[in-house]
């Protein structure tokens, strides 16, 4: 990412973060625009800091193999990381369906609908972009982006775009 795109995602992070101040001015007893402005603002702030999307480690220890085709213990180990976190994905829908079902109601007679999207939205967005984000645990990169930038596009597939090891090559071990 240029240098200019990121000092700007910054400064615009900057500005939806005083936004989100300003409106405690219109409405002090109501926190919700407030909150929002804060995470948002948070978010492009760290993405122009950061300089693109922070990739999430898969493995504590990474080292890069020494040949190109190989795939050793360790990167198995990070593959059924990986996997995990598809499974804990796909479980946490149904969860948060499960919840919103109870939820909905209370907040909607305590006149607070915004809320249901922070309590049910944002950890549902967390647990998908730390499947989203993960290293590939071959090569280092975004396993589900489409060039070495942090900034670059997601592909939602089940091999690394970079160096190809599919999300189940732990299975092709012989021991």
């Amino acid at each position: 990412m240029a240098a200019w795109a990121r000092y700007l995602c910054m400064a615009f992070g900057v500005a939806i973060v005083v936004g989100g101040i300003d409106s405690m001015r219109f409405s002090p007893l109501n926190f919700f625009p407030s909150l929002v402005g804060f995470l948002i603002g948070g978010a492009w702030f760290a993405f122009g800091l950061y300089g693109g999307l922070p990739l999430v480690n898969t493995l504590r220890e990474w080292c890069p193999t020494i040949t190109p085709d190989e795939v050793n213990n360790q990167h198995r180990l990070g593959l059924l990381v990986m996997r995990r976190r598809r499974r804990i994905m796909w479980a946490s829908v149904p969860c948060v369906l499960a919840v919103a079902v109870i939820l909905i109601p209370i907040l909607i007679q305590a006149d607070q609908p915004g809320l249901i999207v922070f309590i049910l939205g944002v950890p549902l967005a967390i647990i998908n972009f730390r499947y989203f984000l993960s290293r590939c645990p071959r090569c280092g990169y975004g396993f589900f982006s489409r060039s070495t930038s942090r900034a670059a596009k997601l592909n939602i597939k089940k091999a690394c775009g970079h160096c190809g090891p599919s999300l189940y090559a732990y299975k092709n071990h012989k021991a």
